[in-house]
C-alpha cells in the first residue's frame, strides 16, 4: 500500500506531468490530488472528482475520488485500473459539479510495472458506477432468485395442503353418505314403529270389542283389558322417547349449524347457524349472505 500525492491544476500550469509508479495488481494505492485552479485552490465543495485515464490496452477507466476536504480529493485506486503493464499516457482528474463546471487537469503518467505472476492482469474497462450498478443488480438477482425458491416452497407446501384437503373432504363426502344410509335406516326403522303401533292400536281395539261382546266371561274380560292397557302403555312410551329422540337431534343439528356457521336442512327443516339468522316472535332476519330472487331463498 502506497500513498501517492500529486499536486494538479485546472489551468493545466505544471511544466511536466507528475509521474508515479505501481506495480500491476497492485491493491491500496491512493491517490492524494491537491488541485488549484491556477494559484488559488479549487473549490471542490459540492462537486464530483473522478480520476479517468485510458489503459494500456486501450481500455476506459472512470473512477470517482470518495474523500473531498478544502481542494484535496483521496480516492483508493481499484486494483483493475492498475491491471495492465504499460504507461498510462493519459491519465487525470475531472472535476465536475451541477452548476455546469467541467474542467480537468493536465496529466499525470502512470508507469505500472509489470507483475511477477500473470494472474495480476486485470483486463478491460473498468468504471465505478457501472461496477456498482453491476454489483446491485447481481444482489438484486440473487435477492429474486431466494423468493423464487419461497414461492416455489410455498406452492409445493400449498399443493400439499390442497392434497390434504381433497383428501379430508372425500372422507367427508363417504362419512356424509354413511351418515344418509343410517338415517334411512332410522327413517324405515321409524316407519316400522308407527305400524305396529298402529296394528297394537288396532288390536286393542278389536280386544276391547271382543271383552264388551264376552261380558259371560269376566275373567277373559278382565285379561283382555289388562292386556289392552299394556298395549297403550307400550304405545304412549314409544311416542315419549320418540319425541326426545327428535328433539335430541334437533338440538345436534342447531349446534353443528352453529360450529360449521352454514345452515343444515333434514327432513323439512332448515337449521340456521346464530352469525347468519335470527327469529323475533314470528319473523326471521337473514344475513347478508343470503339472497331471494322471486320465492327463491338461497342461504349461504
Amino acid at each position: 500500500m502506497a500513498t501517492h500525492e500529486l499536486t494538479l491544476n485546472l489551468k493545466k500550469t505544471n511544466i511536466a506531468p507528475p509521474v508515479i509508479t505501481v506495480h500491476q495488481g497492485d491493491s491500496a494505492e491512493v491517490l492524494k490530488a491537491a488541485i488549484y485552479d491556477g494559484d488559488k485552490k479549487a473549490a471542490l465543495t459540492g462537486c464530483k472528482v473522478h480520476l479517468m485515464a485510458a489503459k494500456p490496452d486501450h481500455t476506459y477507466v472512470e473512477q470517482q475520488f470518495t474523500g473531498i476536504s478544502d481542494n484535496v480529493a483521496t480516492v483508493t485506486v481499484d486494483p483493475a485500473v492498475f491491471g495492465v503493464a504499460g504507461l498510462l499516457k493519459v491519465c487525470y482528474v475531472r472535476v465536475r459539479n451541477a452548476a455546469g463546471l467541467d474542467a480537468t487537469t493536465e496529466n499525470v503518467l502512470v508507469n505500472v510495472l509489470p507483475s511477477a505472476s500473470a494472474s495480476g492482469e486485470v483486463s478491460g474497462p473498468y468504471v465505478d458506477a457501472v461496477e456498482a450498478i453491476i454489483a446491485n443488480l447481481e444482489g438484486q438477482l440473487a435477492d429474486v432468485s431466494a423468493l423464487n425458491a419461497q414461492m416455489q416452497k410455498a406452492e409445493a407446501s400449498r399443493a400439499s395442503a390442497e392434497n390434504q384437503r381433497a383428501t379430508n373432504e372425500k372422507a367427508r363426502q363417504t362419512a356424509e353418505t354413511k351418515r344418509a344410509e343410517a338415517e334411512k335406516k332410522r327413517a324405515a326403522a321409524e316407519s316400522d314403529r308407527v305400524t305396529e303401533v298402529s296394528q297394537l292400536k288396532t288390536a286393542s281395539q278389536a280386544a276391547t270389542a271382543a271383552a264388551n261382546g264376552a261380558a259371560s266371561n269376566a275373567d277373559a274380560a278382565a285379561n283382555i283389558a289388562l292386556q289392552i292397557a299394556n298395549s297403550v302403555a307400550q304405545g304412549s312410551a314409544g311416542s315419549s322417547d320418540m319425541a326426545k329422540q327428535k328433539q335430541q337431534i334437533a338440538d345436534l343439528y342447531g349446534k353443528l349449524a352453529d360450529a360449521t356457521d352454514a345452515f343444515i336442512y333434514d327432513d323439512g327443516t332448515v337449521y340456521c347457524p346464530a352469525s347468519k339468522a335470527s327469529a323475533s316472535g314470528s319473523t326471521i332476519t337473514f344475513g347478508s349472505t343470503c339472497t331471494a330472487s322471486g320465492t327463491t331463498l338461497n342461504l349461504k
